[in-house]
């Protein structure tokens, strides 16, 4: 049986329809729980941190989070707004004006693909949000359109700078992501072999990767296939505003 509002915990809630596998559930969660994250990281001021706390409901499928007392309750409702708008430009096929970072997108297209039916997939479970106590239903056309905008349209050669993350090997192919924090991107890179010394040496460090580009159509990079990868200095290693006037005054 569908939820009522008054069986709701909190302003943030998942509700996940019957007949899901353990399997299945898990990914749900760490899913739901990964667009609250991500969501937290978007809009608290650097520095700062959002605690949380997770909350189930003994006899029914939700899942809910509530911030602690000592959140900036504005800051709460920017991130119920952001939940709930993001979700809805979706619904609306409007990825662009969905002020979502990728990894939020990421987590939402998990959700979305288990409200799907298809001959090769699980059964459908029915998903949905509840933010500040009012439903949005999840819909398969939330993942086909994450799925179609995260298609390659076009590749050029040019370089990505960020932070060198998660290095791994899937399939027997080397990669790692390259952050830039300040763009909220994270850019899947390829890299050979002969790399790899290098690339463990530069591990959390900035760097700048070289290589074929694969965009999306709105211009944001996918991945890179790597030919070269140097080392760039720390932020902390580069002049202040007091050195740069210190050089010109002189």
């Amino acid at each position: 049986m569908p939820a009522t509002p008054d069986q709701i915990p909190t302003n943030l809630t998942l509700e996940i329809g019957e007949n899901l596998s353990p399997e299945r559930f898990i990914a749900t969660a760490r899913a739901f729980f990964g667009y609250v994250h991500e969501l937290a990281e978007l809009l608290v001021p650097q520095g700062e941190h959002l605690n949380w706390t997770v909350k189930v409901k003994e006899g029914s499928a939700l899942l809910a989070v509530d911030p602690t007392p000592s959140a900036p309750k504005e800051l709460v409702r920017l991130i119920y707004a952001r939940a709930e708008s993001g979700i809805r430009h979706l619904i609306n096929r409007d990825i662009e004006n969905a002020g979502l970072p990728e990894p939020a997108l990421r987590h939402l297209r998990t959700l979305a693909e288990m409200t799907e039916a298809g001959p090769n997939k699980a059964a459908p479970v029915p998903i949905r949000f509840w933010i500040e106590r009012k439903p949005i239903s999840l819909e398969p056309a939330i993942a086909s359109v994450i799925r179609e905008e995260w298609r390659a349209d076009y590749n050029d050669y040019g370089t990505i700078e960020g932070r060198l993350e998660a290095i791994q090997e899937s399939r027997g192919t080397l990669q790692f992501f390259i952050r830039d924090a300040l763009l909220h991107l994270r850019v899947r890179c390829y890299f050979p072999e002969d790399l790899l010394p290098g690339v463990f040496d530069k591990f959390r460090k900035r760097v700048e990767a070289s290589g074929i580009i694969h965009y999306r159509k709105n211009g944001v990079p996918i991945s890179i296939e790597a030919e070269q990868i140097i080392g760039l200095p720390d932020d902390s290693e580069l002049p202040t505003a007091e050195d740069v006037r210190g050089i010109l005054g002189g």
